[in-house]
């Protein structure tokens, strides 16, 4: 069975659990050699029902441009597919919000099956929550970022490369030389 077939199966599978919900699968290439890991879909990303369209989706434009990556050539999905949404009771209008502990932990068995299907040479998680669900532990991005780590998945050995999420440098500019120091060694490592 071809990769693009086990990821549909697993995606099937996944819309029979998470019925109702506003899901956004994995876009890319599955025979990649990279793999990045978002948290979950926001508003826009629901809409084009393709992952990291929106705001992010700009800043992974210039980080993919910055590695001279297309997006078609990699994998791009998130830790949990559906938008994690909450209703502003200021303004009554649906904002994203946080995942749980909980919605890190249902959702973590179907992140590590695409992750095996997809079998890249490197994972990269952009923030707290794809990190977590990839290691299983409550590590923090401040610990691990910008240099690779092994991790299991399933029987599996990766390469771990974890970085702040592309938003973070939207809300702290502080965080943006570091970035762009971690994507430089990124680029280094997967010439």
């Amino acid at each position: 069975m071809s990769k693009s077939e086990q990821l549909k199966n697993l995606y099937e599978l996944y819309e029979k659990v998470f019925y109702g919900k506003e899901i956004v699968f994995g876009d890319g290439n599955p025979d990649t050699r990279l793999i990045l890991i978002g948290e979950a879909p926001g508003k826009d990303e629901v809409k084009q029902e393709k992952p990291f369209v929106g705001a992010a989706g700009k800043n992974l434009a210039e980080f993919l441009d910055r590695l001279g990556i297309i997006r078609e050539d990699i994998y791009i999905t998130n830790a949990i597919k559906y938008r994690l949404s909450k209703v502003n009771p200021e303004t009554n209008r649906i904002t994203n919000r946080p995942a749980t502990k909980k919605e890190i932990e249902d959702n973590r068995e179907y992140l590590l099956k695409e992750i095996n299907i997809i079998n890249p040479e490197y994972i990269v998680t952009l923030g707290n929550v794809p990190l977590r669900s990839v290691c299983g532990t409550n590590v923090t991005i401040g610990e691990l970022h910008g240099k690779t780590n092994r991790v299991e998945v399933l029987g599996t050995e990766y390469n771990l490369f974890p970085l702040y999420h592309p938003a973070s440098v939207i809300y702290n500019v502080r965080l943006k030389e570091v970035y762009y120091e971690d994507l430089e060694k990124l680029k280094k490592i997967i010439e």
